[in-house]
């Protein structure tokens, strides 16, 4: 399926898969007392079977009318990723304790995950307390628990920005969530509305700099840069200048400021490692090696040095050297992702089944993270055909988010590749359902009833609106195509299938291309296109189908 949706990515990316497996909260032992429930919720987190304990937890919650019970089921349950379950907890928390501001705003944030705006919005305006009383940091603290759902966190807050205009915290965390969600203008004017509150927030204008320069506005943001220095003079300022320069391309720039900076603080770790991040922007390795050799030598920044050489070894291809580097990297932000990095540097080894204890080992050490192994597990998975397998992870996943519409889509994913269509499309019906709105579900969903159903008039209507939507985008453009020449609109088909195929050299969408031209009787023309999308793309599955089909 040609980029239908956000496919899998490789191992390492951001993009977290999805599952299908029943709603937890539900599965728990029928007849099984709070005592009982209790002890078999101990004995499994001894185990590390977080997912049972969690599940027992609620239970007891559920029979008991001690609110501690449901706060102990809520809080394990949310400190471990299984959103359902603490859903369930919260609510019965909210139930025994309805006082309680800990509990409302746990049982809001996760209303807001599930799309529960009405209650969430309840929720959230009790435990926040009077407006007079509440804080910039009330707002911000709220917003952080809220980046996994940007798009419904940014729904929120712009009810909360209706209801009390002109409060500096809310519109800053409503500007940050707008920019997550991928509406970088309603960011801007978010931001730019905090700073006509707040024109002493530095860190915000540093901020929004860095937004002006992403929409093109570059001598607006050096602009904005220049006043937060002047407000704000110092080495950390003087060095987010130099970075927003090296973002702007202007590498020359940047290395002669940060010059000047370093000659009037020459011992400063972060100077270096500026220049270190310079040189690599600028394609220099081996000088930027030398500086993380000079900072380790000193004994500062460490993380940071281990991993930056990490991954200069890896872009050299010395990926035993990297994984001894990542290995020593300890606590702090680097440890996930040198994780995630040492099982990529196995498999470009031909490690593969290192690699997956490298995650497997992670997750077991780091439980409260384990949801982020997923996805590179499930790659990996996938790039050996162990479909079963894959899908059974996918599966996983859904017990810790199974109300985001992209892990639904990455599971109808790996279902399509190990040809399971059927639950597939019920994968990206979920989704669809989920994000009615959304290009991506409707293209997903509409373009998979085209392949595996007769249902092409409804296909059509959900990829024609994905369309209106996205015009330009050719994944969408393939399935408008695809489902018109399954309707026998050749001609019409034709013009979208070469337009898509124009802006993107897909494998995918030359097999619908190569096909509609040899069944039009341009076969001369279709076994062109479809051997030369085989030179480049030997590996993929559905050209090969059309190939074999056609041509052999």
């Amino acid at each position: 399926m040609v980029f239908k949706y956000k496919k899998l990515l490789p191992v390492c990316a951001a993009l977290i898969l999805a599952g299908c497996a029943s709603v937890p909260g539900n599965r728990y032992a029928a007849g099984a007392n709070p005592i009982e429930s209790q002890l078999l919720a101990e004995i499994a987190l001894e185990r590390g079977e977080y997912a049972v304990a969690v599940t027992h937890y609620l239970n007891v919650a559920r029979q008991s009318d001690d609110p501690e019970f449901a706060r102990r089921a809520s809080e394990l349950a949310y400190a471990y990723g299984f959103d359902a379950h603490a859903l369930a907890a919260a609510e019965r928390w909210v139930q025994l304790d309805g006082d309680s501001p800990v509990a409302r705003t746990l049982l809001g944030i996760l209303q807001v995950r599930f799309d529960q705006q009405e209650a969430a919005w309840r929720n959230l305006e009790i435990a926040l307390g009077p407006p007079a009383d509440r804080t910039d940091q009330s707002y911000a603290s709220l917003s952080g628990d809220l980046v996994e759902s940007p798009r419904r966190g940014l729904a929120l807050f712009e009810r909360f920005n209706e209801a009390y205009p002109d409060t500096p915290g809310l519109t800053r965390s409503l500007a940050e969530l707008a920019v997550l969600s991928g509406d970088l203008d309603r960011g801007i004017a978010a931001a730019r509305q905090t700073l006509s509150l707040r024109p002493d927030w530095t860190a915000t204008r540093v901020w929004f700099a860095r937004l002006l320069l992403l929409s093109g506005e570059r001598s607006s943001a050096f602009e904005q840069m220049a006043f937060a220095l002047e407000a704000s003079p110092g080495v950390d300022m003087e060095l987010e200048f130099v970075r927003l320069l090296v973002y702007a391309g202007e590498l020359e720039e940047a290395a002669a400021r940060l010059e000047r900076i370093s000659e009037r603080y020459p011992e400063e770790d972060a100077v270096i490692l500026t220049g270190a991040g310079l040189l690599m922007q600028a394609e220099r390795p081996d000088d930027a090696e030398a500086l993380y050799l000079q900072l380790l030598a000193s004994g500062g920044c460490l993380n940071d040095c281990y991993w930056h050489l990490g991954r200069i070894a890896m872009a050299r291809e010395d990926y035993q050297g990297a994984i001894d580097l990542f290995r020593r990297i300890g606590a702090g932000e680097w440890l996930q992702p040198a994780a995630l990095a040492m099982a990529q540097s196995y498999h470009a080894m031909g490690e593969s089944q290192a690699a997956l204890e490298i995650l497997e080992n992670f997750a077991t050490n780091y439980p409260k993270r384990a949801f982020a192994m997923l996805q590179p597990k499930a790659t990996l998975l996938l790039e050996q055909e162990r479909y079963a397998e894959a899908a059974e992870v996918t599966a996983t996943a859904l017990d810790y988010r199974p109300w985001s519409e992209d892990l639904w889509l990455a599971h109808g994913s790996v279902l399509e590749q190990g040809g399971r269509m059927k639950p597939a499309l019920e994968a990206f019906r979920t989704a669809w359902e989920l994000a009615p709105d959304s290009s991506t579900t409707q293209n997903a969903y509409g373009y998979t009833l085209t392949v595996s159903t007769r249902r092409y008039a409804e296909a059509e209507r959900l990829i024609t609106r994905a369309l209106e939507q996205d015009p330009t985008n050719p994944a969408i453009m393939d399935s408008k195509g695809w489902v018109l020449f399954r309707r026998g609109h050749r001609e019409a088909a034709r013009v979208w299938l070469e337009q898509a195929y124009a802006l993107l050299n897909d494998p995918e969408i030359a097999a619908h291309l190569g096909e509609l031209l040899w069944v039009s009787g341009e076969r001369e023309a279709a076994r062109e296109i479809l051997l030369e999308a085989q030179q480049e793309f030997p590996e993929n599955r559905s050209l090969q189908n059309v190939i074999q089909r056609l041509l052999n």
